[in-house]
């Protein structure tokens, strides 16, 4: 990558990220990307995206690796905080780049 050439990212903290609850339980979940967090995304799927597959199946994929990642980092976790009384056990859920209250209060 030459110095003129900036590294494209994507970036979670700088998402735009909405959840509507909709009618007949249903559910809208949407990601706004910048331009930038954009192509980064573009050059990922270019990347990583089997000929064939449309974007849209290559989305849900990502989406449902990631709910199946968490469902096995959970599972195990779950299953041992039955066994223990009074215990509390804490998940490793990644949240490398996700704002919370401390990062946002010191921004």
């Amino acid at each position: 990558m030459s110095e003129t050439e900036s590294k494209e990212v994507l970036s979670p903290n700088d998402w735009d990220v909405k959840i509507q609850h909709r009618n007949r339980n249903r559910m809208k979940i949407t990601f706004k990307l910048s331009q930038d967090e954009a192509a980064a995304f573009d050059s990922f799927k270019e990347a990583t995206c089997p000929e064939g597959l449309s974007e849209e199946s290559f989305v849900k994929s990502i989406f449902l690796l990631g709910l199946t990642t968490l469902e096995q980092n959970v599972t195990p976790k779950m299953a041992e905080s039955m066994e223990v009384e009074d215990g509390e056990v804490s998940f490793d859920i990644p949240d490398e780049g996700i704002p919370t209250e401390d990062t946002e209060e010191n921004e």
